[in-house]
């Protein structure tokens, strides 16, 4: 039986993209079933309903978005925030006696830091499988409080040995955060407010960076028989728990499941979604969507995205150095250091509008947030070395790279179905994200402090070949569309409309992007 008559079957009526019908509710006298609609996917008996409904009245659309505006896209933002805040007080431990108190000699410290993204790296396979498997919010949640139990632990350390292991165990713990998100921005919202609601949560790293050193310079104001870095892991990681926990108790796994919607909202949740055509989630575990994830082209070039642009992350850990090493004061280097957090999440939100006004020009819009970067890069390797603000705003301009990032994670939650496909997906991409954060500080050589013209140039070549990936992808998605589109040009009226009600099924019966006749990639 084709989907066509499935859903025509259990609803007695015909549906076509143009017609509006009822929300179907529990009390409708209808026998919708999971089971009838061949469904593999958590929203369940709700992703049937809304399938059989068409298309959602606008104004009940309308006030669904506002509700998941409301309970869902905070937490995203704050827990993205904190995750970044949490991973790096150790760079703001550093000035408050952590590298004594824990006996660190030579490259103790750096390894301390980047120890982190190993166990980041571990734990990205297993995580993202585990993700799949169980309720989404809730193992994201327990991973909130799991992690920030690691970071209060951190205060009892006292040697390198120590050190390093709370900081792998930490690295293991947040590993998921970014893939999670992704999949939970992918479940709520439609393809068109993607984008925009991933520069929201994203742009919040850059805003916690701001605000990371007021905090931690408040904290140094406290009074007491406790060093204050221990201080800064224990408020910082209780904080973070009583968040973890909020978190579990607000945000749901799935539309089906969230107690601040009614049932009829419900369903407009899962109509509103129908047509980006990846469903929900399914728990169902596909071999052969592992094969085609490894195999597909443009995963592997979002990966190599992933690398070049965490590669410029990596090297920005010597930021502070940088700066210092133009000629400025501890304190002045503190001060020059915020607007570079800052303008990162200017440049994000400013990257996420333009991918609002401009929805076919996502990897454009990362492509041109590469040029302030390569600029910066020229200025702070090429201006004279007693230019010191000149060469300041160069490591300003940096700051557009993270809108690439942004624009990487929204093609991540737009442009691949399947949730074992997706979920693989994920892991590549963050373990090249891992490899390139452990690569970039490594451009940076001791002996060519504090200036590092190596570390520059790796940076500039970064950036450059972000440019590269990105039209390169761009151009395989265009070619696969057009490809489908030209399939679908013999087919009569009645065909397509019988292939698009089949196509919405596909999308909540676990069927990746590959073979979806009417899947199209967001460029």
């Amino acid at each position: 039986m084709g989907a066509q008559d499935e859903i025509s079957a259990s609803n007695e009526v015909q549906v076509t993209s143009n017609e509006k019908i009822a929300v179907v509710t529990e009390s409708d006298e209808v026998g919708f079933d999971k089971s009838e609609l061949h469904i593999d996917d958590e929203a369940g008996e709700i992703a049937a309903q809304a399938l059989a409904s068409g298309p959602a009245d606008a104004e009940v659309s309308r006030k669904v978005l506002r509700k998941i505006d409301l309970y869902i896209l905070p937490f995203l933002c704050i827990t993205y925030g904190l995750q970044f805040l949490d991973k790096t007080t150790l760079g703001y431990s550093s000035v408050f006696g952590i590298i004594p108190d824990n006996h660190l000699k030579g490259q103790d410290y750096a390894w301390a830091s980047s120890i982190f993204y190993f166990g980041y790296m571990m734990a990205e396979y297993p995580g993202v499988a585990l993700m799949q498997r169980f309720p989404i919010a809730k193992f994201l949640g327990i991973n909130i409080i799991i992690w920030a139990s690691i970071l209060m632990i951190t205060a009892t350390c006292s040697s390198f040995a120590g050190l390093a292991t709370v900081r792998f165990l930490l690295g293991m713990f947040e590993a998921t955060i970014s893939p999670g998100f992704v999949a939970i921005t992918g479940i709520w919202w439609t393809r068109q407010e993607q984008a925009s609601r991933s520069a929201i949560w994203v742009s919040f790293l850059g805003f916690f960076g701001t605000i990371g050193g007021l905090i931690t310079f408040g904290i140094g104001h406290i009074e007491g028989s406790l060093a204050t870095w221990k201080l800064i892991f224990l408020i910082l990681g209780a904080f973070t728990i009583v968040w973890g926990v909020l978190f579990l108790l607000v945000v749901p796994d799935n539309p089906a499941t969230a107690r601040w919607l009614t049932q009829e909202e419900r369903v407009v949740a899962v109509q509103r979604v129908v047509e980006n055509k990846t469903g929900t989630k399914s728990t169902t575990f596909v071999k052969a969507q592992v094969l085609e994830a490894l195999t597909d082209p443009k995963i592997l070039l979002l990966g190599l995205i992933s690398f070049v642009n965490a590669v410029a992350s990596g090297g920005l850990s010597f930021g502070s150095i940088i700066i210092r090493g133009f000629g400025f004061t501890p304190l002045e280097t503190t001060l020059m250091n915020m607007p570079l957090s800052f303008l990162q999440a200017v440049f994000t939100l400013m990257g996420g509008y333009a991918q609002h006004k401009f929805p076919n020009a996502r990897l454009i819009v990362g492509s041109v947030a590469m040029i302030p970067p390569i600029i910066g890069t020229v200025l702070i390797n090429q201006l004279n070395t007693h230019n010191k603000w000149g060469r300041l705003v160069g490591v300003w301009l940096l700051a557009g790279y993270p809108t690439g990032f942004m624009v990487l994670l929204g093609l991540l939650a737009t442009n691949v179905a399947g949730s074992t496909k997706k979920s693989m997906a994920s892991a590549m991409v963050f373990v090249m994200y891992c490899v390139g954060q452990i690569v970039g500080p490594q451009c940076f050589k001791a002996k060519q402090a504090p200036a590092y013209h190596g570390g520059i140039v790796a940076m500039l070549i970064g950036f450059i070949l972000n440019i590269v990936f990105n039209l390169t992808l761009r151009f395989l998605y265009q070619l696969e569309n057009r490809k489908r589109d030209r399939a679908l040009e013999e087919k009569t009226q009645e065909e397509i409309e019988a292939l698009k009600d089949e196509s919405r099924l596909q999308g909540f019966d676990n069927v990746t992007d590959k073979y979806n006749v009417f899947f199209r990639y967001s460029i």
